[in-house]
């Protein structure tokens, strides 16, 4: 599993796991990341693209928006899934 924290201390392995429980997520190694996180899903709320995850990565700026994009749900409902490790 993937080692460190975020730019903003979270730490990387929750949030990987975290996000895997989300339906058509794909992780992959990266060239310059250790996790590329890719979205498969029928894209509703914009194309999200990829969200690189790495230690020069930042919670609020990079993880945030992209995961609103796939899911929809506003910041307050994604840190709660991040502090409890599920989705409701």
């Amino acid at each position: 599993m993937i080692q460190g924290k975020t730019q903003d201390g979270k730490r990387l392995s929750d949030i990987v796991s975290t996000i895997l429980k989300l339906p058509n997520i794909e992780a992959r190694e990266g060239t310059r990341h250790p996790v590329v996180l890719k979205y498969n899903g029928e894209p509703r709320y914009g194309s999200p693209g990829l969200c690189a995850i790495a230690t020069s990565t930042s919670y609020t700026r990079h993880i945030i928006p992209w995961l609103k994009k796939i899911t929809g749900y506003d910041k307050s409902t994604i840190n709660f899934a991040m502090q409890t490790g599920y989705w409701n």
